[in-house]
């Protein structure tokens, strides 16, 4: 694997910036396998008030494949499972 999209434990979500209306169509990439270690109930941004642990937050579509490489404390990394 070379980005978080080829694994069957991500999720993409709308993540828009409600400040910037020509970023409404953002998104991101969740990791279904990674709690969220700071969960921020009142924040304007979807990823942080998500369950699960943000790969990337508030990215373009186009750009969503190149921006969601597998972070260093990916789970399966740790654990060497494939």
């Amino acid at each position: 694997m070379k980005t978080c999209l080829e694994c069957k434990f991500h999720k993409v979500i709308m993540d828009p910036d409600p400040f910037d209306w020509f970023c409404d169509d953002d998104q991101a990439v969740l990791c279904l396998k990674t709690e969220n270690p700071k969960v921020e109930k009142y924040s304007y941004y979807m990823s942080d008030r998500e369950e699960f642990r943000s790969v990337t937050k508030s990215c373009r579509p186009y750009s969503l494949e190149n921006e969601s490489s597998i972070p260093k404390w990916c789970p399966l990394k740790i654990n060497d499972i494939k």
